[in-house]
């Protein structure tokens, strides 16, 4: 088992064996390579949680970038609730990217000394990285590289507790894999001429490619298949009279709180991000024929691959009479914004941000200031990104608002 986690982090990150400076790192045979993805398929992925280690945190901004520390400092808990211990933090400021390693050559021997100095094993950056970029980062720091998207992959896969939440975090693992695998075993095997008589043969490398896209091929068509299963449920509940109320918002902004409060349910809650990565259904408390549902979370800067891959969780969103967008009040006015901005964008990029809703002030029992002064700030935000008719306080915490969230979500469907 260990020999197949040690093949299985070559495959992923490339580097469980570390790159020199100059040499590639030696490769698991063919046969065994496709045993490995035969395993990571039949697991969907389990085993696969390489959150472990001390980690370099690494962004390049551009000069004059507002807003990069709050970034930052989110980022770094994601970090943190991946699993990793933050052993260093390195900015670059630069106006334009390199191409190659994405930061400038002095930063990425910079990041081999501190590697050292510090015991960090992983670099993980804020930026997304081009496949070319990791391999080179890997190559010449001898680090395990990931990015803000595998990132978020590992945290989900912390917390996939079913089939589908594997299914759709297998599938967005392989859409980041495939071009980078693709790219890395070319690197290694060098001339771009097919080998045998008169370039009549193959690498060994295209086999390994065409398995894993047809195990990607696979995992759409059960997806798409199961897609179509959940709309026509979602449309049988309807003709039925249910009315559908979905939760949206940013992680940790009480979402699942605030749905236990007002159905009654006694689902997981945790500070950790993403807990929730499957739908949760419950009636409304007094309200047969409404359904509230419970969806992920979203998080800025969040891949639209990885929005693609979940689109099972989408189709409660898209489906909706009525929207729920929770909102964390306790935050900063500055990382407000940015929550507030994320999940707007988000909705508009699915067409959605102009559907009906209530948008909730969760987590005002954290603060001191009066209830109009609070209300006020968030109005000055939302406006900025959506259009606000219904703002109701609430505190999922402690239960006060409830009430008047359950009296606005009936009023809304009844018009």
């Amino acid at each position: 088992m260990q020999a197949l986690l040690v093949a299985c982090r070559i495959l992923v990150s490339g580097s469980e064996i570390p790159m020199s400076r100059v040499q590639i790192p030696p490769r698991p045979s063919f046969y065994f390579v496709l045993f490995v993805f035969y395993v990571i398929g039949c697991m969907g992925l389990d085993g696969l949680s390489m959150s472990v280690g001390n980690a370099i945190i690494a962004m390049l901004r551009r000069p004059k970038r507002s807003g990069w520390r709050v970034r930052l400092e989110e980022f770094r808990e994601l970090v943190v609730a991946a699993g990793y211990n933050v052993v260093d933090v390195v900015v670059q400021v630069k106006r334009f990217p390199v191409s190659a390693t994405l930061f400038g050559r002095g930063k990425v021997r910079e990041f081999r000394v501190r590697a050292e100095e510090n015991g960090a094993d992983t670099l993980i950056v804020w930026n997304s990285l081009k496949s070319i970029q990791k391999f080179n980062l890997e190559r010449f720091t001898g680090l395990r590289v990931i990015d803000r998207y595998e990132l978020v992959l590992e945290i989900f896969q912390n917390h996939a507790g079913d089939k589908l939440a594997k299914l759709q975090i297998e599938l967005a693992y392989l859409e980041k894999l495939i071009p980078y695998f693709k790219l890395r075993e070319k690197l290694i095997h060098g001339p771009s001429d097919k080998p045998f008589f008169r370039a009549g043969g193959e690498y060994g490398w295209v086999p390994k490619i065409a398995w894993l896209r047809k195990r990607r091929k696979k995992l759409n068509e059960e997806i798409n298949r199961l897609l179509r299963k959940k709309v026509e449920e979602i449309r049988k509940r309807k003709e039925l009279g249910f009315r559908i109320v979905t939760f949206v918002g940013y992680y940790n902004a009480g979402k699942t709180s605030l749905f236990n409060l007002l159905t009654g349910e006694d689902k997981r809650v945790s500070p950790m991000p993403f807990t929730t990565l499957s739908p949760k259904y419950s009636r409304l408390r007094n309200a047969d024929r409404i359904l509230l549902v419970d969806t992920i979370g979203f998080v800025s800067g969040l891949d639209p691959r990885i929005i693609s891959s979940f689109r099972l969780n989408l189709e409660d969103i898209l489906e909706a009479d009525l929207l729920v967008w929770v909102v964390d009040v306790s935050d900063s006015d500055e990382l407000l914004d940015l929550k507030i901005r994320a999940t707007a964008n988000i909705l508009r990029r699915n067409h959605v941000l102009d559907k009906a809703r209530i948008v909730v002030a969760n987590k005002m029992d954290l603060l001191d200031a009066p209830n109009t002064m609070v209300m006020s700030r968030l109005y000055t935000i939302l406006q900025k990104y959506a259009s606000v008719h219904n703002v109701v306080p609430c505190s999922a915490k402690t239960g006060e608002g409830s009430e008047n969230i359950a009296s606005k979500i009936i009023q809304e469907l009844s018009k």
